[in-house]
């Protein structure tokens, strides 16, 4: 009796979440989680930064830095958001328990999910800009500013609609039989756990993944294959054609396999295993024991994928340092302007001023967007002199 009234009053006692990890599986967790969220969130928002600062200095001249500069700017923009989820995901690894609520579930499942979709129609749709760019140039309606934001604008509105029915499903549920907590004072507490699920039904859970699976995977990883096989082959036959060409091919050809690769690295480790768990689920298949190790450790390619793509479509990228080299070319004509309007009277102060700007060009020309004239600079012993720019 007093033993059954002990048990009856302990079961009031509220709940406990499970034990977090500790020791060296929260390393294991933690370490690489942590290294991917920093490259990732300062990369990204370096690049949204230096955007930023070039639309700032050149205004309406922004559009003269193409539209590979748009499709690289909302590559980043997606890639940023995916990396700020990052935190969701670790706390719940590292605490086995979710902690954000309901509407904390939703935002997870969005923000994780535009990742899969958005970022990689972007990728889908730059690889095929580039593709008309080198095999059919006569098309030169889809590189325009205005058709590239169309495209970017659709495609985001597209994924965000793909998602949406994981996102409207996703919910949070509560695990009480997870086993007990024995205090000192011999108190039992049973161990409570709250997870994000999608919330699906099976029969519906299996079309949306397929859906996902085709859309998300099977079909750009195609595309992206088929668009960089055939650059770089009509580079290369381009390049026989034309015997004094000066196309490099050699770096070409590396940054397109290397930004290739990387993609088909992170996605499809990813993918293979959730394929595999829809192919089981359909045929009621058991599965396998290593099946969700694997799982845990192929959900960290995604959050790789958007924490370096900025090296990759940005810091490679000969349209980011143009716009550097507009910019100053921008900052070259102006303080030529007021050298030649009389505002500059002591010649030490002019001289060192021609100085500064050399220095800043790194000795080369600049070019001038709007015209073939080179802008250079030179100091001489008596005076600054600018050349006429057009």
């Amino acid at each position: 009796m007093d033993d059954g009234e002990t048990l009856i009053a302990t079961t009031s006692v509220p709940g406990y979440p499970p034990p977090p990890l500790v020791g060296m599986p929260f390393a294991k967790t933690a370490i690489p989680y942590s290294i991917l969220f920093v490259v990732g969130t300062l990369g990204n928002t370096a690049v949204l930064s230096y955007v930023f600062f070039i639309t700032r200095s050149l205004k309406s001249s922004v559009t003269a830095l193409g539209n590979t500069f748009i499709y690289i700017v909302a590559l980043c923009a997606v890639d940023l958001l995916v990396t700020v989820s990052i935190p969701f995901s670790l706390s719940n690894t590292i605490l086995n328990n979710w902690v954000f609520g309901e509407v904390g579930c939703k935002i997870h499942w969005t923000l994780e999910l535009s990742n899969k979709m958005c970022s990689t129609f972007i990728l889908t749709a730059l690889a095929f800009d580039r593709y008309m760019a080198i095999c059919h140039p006569e098309n030169k309606r889809i590189h325009q500013v205005r058709q590239t934001i169309f495209i970017t604008s659709f495609l985001a509105l597209l994924s965000f609609g793909l998602i949406l029915p994981v996102v409207f499903s996703a919910r949070v549920i509560t695990f009480h039989d997870m086993g007990q907590y024995i205090s000192r004072k011999k108190e039992v507490r049973k161990v409570i756990k709250h997870m994000c699920i999608d919330g699906m039904q099976r029969e519906y859970k299996l079309l949306v993944s397929g859906f996902l699976i085709f859309f998300a995977f099977l079909l750009p990883c195609t595309l992206l294959t088929f668009f960089y096989t055939r650059i770089v082959l009509r580079l290369r036959r381009q390049k026989r054609m034309m015997f004094q060409s000066r196309i490099p091919l050699r770096r070409i050809t590396i940054y397109t396999m290397a930004a290739t690769f990387f993609y088909l690295s992170c996605q499809v480790p990813f993918w293979v295993p959730q394929i595999y768990g829809v192919v089981c689920s359909m045929f009621s298949l058991k599965l396998n024991p290593d099946f969700l190790t694997y799982t845990y450790y192929s959900h960290l390619l995604p959050f790789m994928s958007a924490a370096f793509n900025w090296i990759f479509y940005a810091r490679l990228n000969s349209q980011f340092k143009k716009g550097l080299v507009l910019v100053t070319e921008r900052m070259i004509r102006k303080r030529t302007k007021s050298l030649q309007n009389g505002t500059c009277r002591d010649k030490e102060t002019c001289d060192d001023v021609g100085m500064d700007l050399i220095s800043r060009t790194d000795d080369g020309p600049v070019v001038c967007p709007k015209c073939e004239a080179t802008v250079s600079l030179r100091v001489k012993k008596t005076s600054f002199v600018a050349p006429y720019t057009g």
